[in-house]
């Protein structure tokens, strides 16, 4: 309620002033308040209806997938529509005192009168920007900290950590320098996980570290089962992406395809310089691991958060691909 007191009334008040200074600068007569009002009150009702019709537009650019990560083509579409309006209700509106559209069009109260219109629109579309911007702010902090709780609860999975500690167990027993650097590695994972969320980004070269440590978590557990490839570009480690993006996806295949030493589930990870690409091929297993379903959602939810940009996911019989955005 406060906002749409706060838009109304700014609007209104902008309003005072443009009508005040055009008919103060193009007229050498002294200021006549009953001409003032009347024109204040004529343009009042449109000026309702093109408020309204204004917010649905700001609420279509700002939605609209059209526009997704293109600021300049929206700014084009909102300016260019904003001045259609203003001067099509001009001429709706003073078309009853001048008889006819080509004698209106043709006055100079007609431009005076859609530059009036023209910078009123402007400022009422700049206002509703605002208020759309502000509330999609509080919207994405408060999806953001729901997000952060889901991966802590999604990361931190415990038969992930029952299959550690049982490896380890079983490596202490066989080899313990072995056990050692599991430990080490399995403790370093950890770490990551709980202060990985800190930051909104991370270096790609960070991830790569982090990632390099989880896969050979992985292939301790599964042997030659696992085969994980990697092809980055040495500029692209300065670029950045969202933290623990790359265990999810690896994860996310390990979960969903069987893995097994006699056809072994490939991971492949590379760069182009745009985006960073994971993929895997498909190998049905019997019986699906039941997951939460809000890993790779979340991702796309973050990605749009952060950068307005989307990733990528594309299936075929084969393989599963997914493209992240380098930021």
């Amino acid at each position: 309620m406060k906002h749409y007191l706060f838009i109304l009334s700014s609007i209104i008040s902008f309003q005072v002033l443009i009508l005040y200074l055009i008919q103060t600068l193009s007229s050498d007569n002294p200021f006549d308040l009953l001409m003032f009002l009347k024109s204040f009150l004529i343009s009042f009702f449109f000026l309702l209806l093109l408020t309204l019709i204004d917010y649905k537009l700001v609420l279509f650019a700002n939605t609209s997938k059209i526009f997704a990560g293109h600021f300049w083509l929206r700014v084009f579409f909102e300016v260019t529509i904003l001045v259609l309006l203003a001067s099509a209700f001009v001429i709706i509106g003073n078309i009853p005192f001048y008889g006819s559209i080509r004698n209106y069009i043709e006055s100079e109260a007609y431009q005076q009168s859609v530059v009036a219109a023209v910078i009123i629109n402007l400022f009422t579309v700049t206002v509703l920007e605002y208020i759309v911007q502000l509330r999609k702010n509080q919207k994405l902090i408060q999806e953001n900290m729901q997000i952060q709780y889901n991966e802590l609860k999604n990361q931190i999975n415990p038969h992930f950590l029952f299959n550690s500690l049982n490896i380890l167990v079983s490596l202490i027993n066989k080899d313990s320098q072995q056990a050692v650097r599991y430990t080490k590695k399995l403790s370093d994972f950890y770490r990551y996980v709980l202060s990985g969320n800190a930051e909104n980004t991370i270096l790609l070269e960070s991830e790569m570290k982090f990632i390099s440590d989880y896969v050979d978590i992985l292939q301790i557990r599964f042997g030659k089962g696992l085969e994980v490839s990697f092809s980055i570009n040495e500029t692209d480690m300065k670029h950045h992406i969202v933290p623990m993006a790359l265990q999810v996806l690896v994860e996310n295949a390990v979960k969903h395809n069987a893995v097994a030493s006699s056809n072994p589930l490939r991971i492949e990870i590379s760069s182009d310089g745009r985006c960073l690409t994971v993929r895997n091929n498909i190998i049905p297993r019997i019986s699906v691991e039941r997951g939460t379903g809000i890993g790779i959602e979340n991702l796309e939810k973050k990605y749009m958060i952060i950068s307005d940009r989307r990733i990528e996911i594309d299936r075929d019989d084969k393989y599963f691909t997914v493209r992240l955005p380098l930021l």
